[in-house]
């Protein structure tokens, strides 16, 4: 990792507009945000720490926690849903014995996430910020399997 938190945060004005777009930029370069760089940023932008963390916490582009090396998310959008996306997540489930939302598994994160705005192509899987479309029930474990 090349970039410093310090040479991320100086790359923008250190003023409210921009704590945002500096939380995801930070997020995508490290993974997720620690608690020591959280102030950092908090010092930087001269705002509470509650309020990095409310601005953090609110939007999904932004990690707080450290992730597990395989993140799973699949669109619950309205499309997605009438196509069967929730026999495609209870079949994740089942095959790696977890529960979407749970953050127990060190190794596996299954989360349903809203509209990815590809309606046509659902229901859309993405693991690792890979896209996946027109996933079905019986894809599911070929899919899994290019990443185990």
């Amino acid at each position: 990792m090349s970039k410093t938190i310090e040479k991320i945060l100086l790359e923008f004005d250190p003023e409210n507009i921009s704590l945002l777009p500096a939380l995801k930029k930070i997020s995508a370069a490290f993974g997720h945000i620690s608690e020591k760089d959280m102030q950092k940023v908090a010092d930087y932008f001269e705002v509470p720490l509650s309020k990095a963390y409310e601005t953090a916490s609110f939007y999904d582009q932004v990690q707080i926690k450290k992730q597990p090396n395989l993140v799973i998310k699949v669109c619950s959008g309205a499309n997605c849903a009438m196509n069967n996306s929730f026999a495609v997540i209870r079949e994740i489930e089942n095959y790696f014995k977890i529960k979407a939302g749970d953050e127990f598994n060190a190794k596996v994160k299954l989360e349903i996430i809203s509209c990815l705005g590809q309606c046509g192509e659902g229901p859309i899987m993405v693991i690792n910020n890979k896209v996946y479309n027109n996933v079905t029930q019986s894809s599911v474990h070929g899919i899994l399997e290019k990443w185990l």
